[in-house]
């Protein structure tokens, strides 16, 4: 057979491998929808549910597994029931000049209400045959008054997974004001006035799963600084969380943050202790944020899902080809 009638059979053959690939991760993957979620799932094994169930507190991701593997993410654990897997959430929203604190964050353990409420619309969703989906949203943020503090249009899409399993989440939320200004605050930081260890953390955020999973930090700058009180709080682009059980891969989270967010090295809030491997984007912990009436500002975050471990020439090469498509 001469070479130019054996190029088009290579290709077909690629192709196939190719597909074989996608299939062996995916499989017999399809959409699973209700009333309060979507899902890409591969029998019992799910990749991915989002759930904007009016009776939660908060919209969120959960699972969210790798290959549809070991789940990544911890939802409602008995000791912080107001952590939703993968969320969003202010810590408080406060107007000048009052006193008053309007909690968006912790939930009653009782009712399970916040004191700021977090209420939005069904989301409008596109999915298609590889697994790819496009989720927008419109929540509105009331406080106890029952006047708007905010209002946000959220557009979330997730890729087609690759033929190992891995996936990306990109987030973006464009927040508006309403009447009154605001100010975003937080819980004050460790040298500030009535300061905690746990101070600074609002903005979107993961509990992660617990003992006896392993889990291991890097940043797109290499390690960060010692634990202190099993507490770090990195300055980068980006961050990833591995997880190991023994000898063995279970997968990681990378975090990416867009520049104009908190800057090009945002400061984050990552927990590693036994029970509670946490992390946050504290976008409000260098001070909290004040914004005029009817003002807009837009966040911008991409979570990348993976079956391996990220390491630090991985979230750099992410960060920026994230950031040139953009």
């Amino acid at each position: 057979m001469t070479m130019p009638r054996l190029l088009p059979l290579c290709k077909v053959a690629l192709l196939a491998l190719a597909a074989f690939g996608l299939c062996l991760s995916t499989g017999f993957a399809e959409w699973q929808r209700d009333d309060n979620s979507i899902a890409w799932v591969n029998g019992t094994n799910v990749f991915w549910r989002f759930s904007f169930d009016p009776a939660k507190g908060k919209p969120f991701f959960h699972p969210v597994a790798p290959g549809g593997g070991t789940p990544l993410t911890n939802f409602k654990p008995a000791d912080h029931p107001w952590h939703y897997g993968l969320w969003f959430s202010w810590k408080y929203i406060n107007h000048p000049g009052e006193t008053n604190h309007v909690n968006y964050w912790e939930e009653d353990r009782t009712t399970g209400n916040a004191q700021g409420k977090t209420r939005w619309k069904t989301p409008a969703i596109k999915t298609k045959a590889d697994g790819s989906a496009t989720i927008r949203m419109d929540l509105t943020y009331v406080n106890p008054s029952t006047n708007t503090d905010m209002t946000e249009a959220r557009e979330i899409k997730v890729s087609a997974p690759d033929a190992d399993g891995s996936f990306m989440i990109d987030w973006t939320a464009h927040f508006t004001v309403g009447k009154k200004a605001v100010i975003l605050d937080r819980t004050p930081m460790l040298g500030e006035p009535e300061g905690a260890v746990n101070g600074g953390y609002a903005g979107l955020s993961a509990r992660m799963v617990p003992l006896p999973v392993t889990m291991s930090v890097i940043t797109i700058d290499g390690p960060p600084a010692a634990f202190v009180s099993n507490r770090t709080r990195p300055n980068a682009a980006a961050v990833a969380c591995n997880f190991t059980d023994g000898s063995k891969d279970l997968g990681s989270l990378a975090f990416f943050t867009d520049p104009n967010n908190a800057g090009k090295d945002a400061s984050w809030y990552i927990i590693s202790s036994q029970q509670m491997p946490f992390i946050c984007e504290a976008l409000l912990a260098p001070k909290p944020r004040a914004v005029a009436a009817n003002g807009k500002f837009t966040l911008r975050y991409r979570i990348g899902v993976s079956p391996r471990a990220w390491t630090q020439a991985d979230l750099e090469a992410g960060q920026q080809k994230w950031l040139k498509g953009k």
